[in-house]
């Protein structure tokens, strides 16, 4: 228990100082906004690497099918904002297949942790019946 106490400790001491640093890049940006970017860039690269090495394989799939919906969704609205007139049919288009692509997404990991339980637990049975086999 100690150990995962000393472990709680050092994340949030370096979540602190990550933080911290990423205040100092905020500002650095005022002075040289290209390196203070990428400086950005790559600390939240490492980051997100290191915790999606941590992840089990449904999880990791399941970041990585959010990271596409995330991207797309950016790309579209860097587009969007390129573009010298929004269109609300191309807005309300973007809106309703990010909705539909995260409610796929989120079926599809209801999906496989309902199949992992059934795997585990076996299928559920009525209560009466649970209750009369003991």
């Amino acid at each position: 228990m100690q150990e995962l106490v000393n472990s709680m400790v050092k994340f949030s001491a370096a979540m602190t100082m990550f933080g911290m640093q990423q205040m100092r890049n905020t500002a650095e940006m005022a002075v040289e906004p290209q390196a203070a970017m990428k400086k950005f860039q790559a600390s939240i690269d490492a980051v997100t690497g290191a915790l999606g090495s941590t992840l089990d394989e449904p999880n990791k799939q399941g970041a990585d099918k959010m990271s596409k919906v995330g991207a797309d969704l950016v790309d579209r609205t860097w587009d969007a904002m390129n573009v010298s007139a929004f269109d609300p049919r191309e807005l309300m288009q973007t809106t309703v297949d990010l909705l539909r692509k995260t409610t796929e997404s989120l079926a599809d990991l209801m999906k496989k942790a309902t199949d992992e339980a059934k795997s585990v637990v076996g299928e559920p049975k009525p209560a009466a019946e649970a209750l009369s086999s003991k």
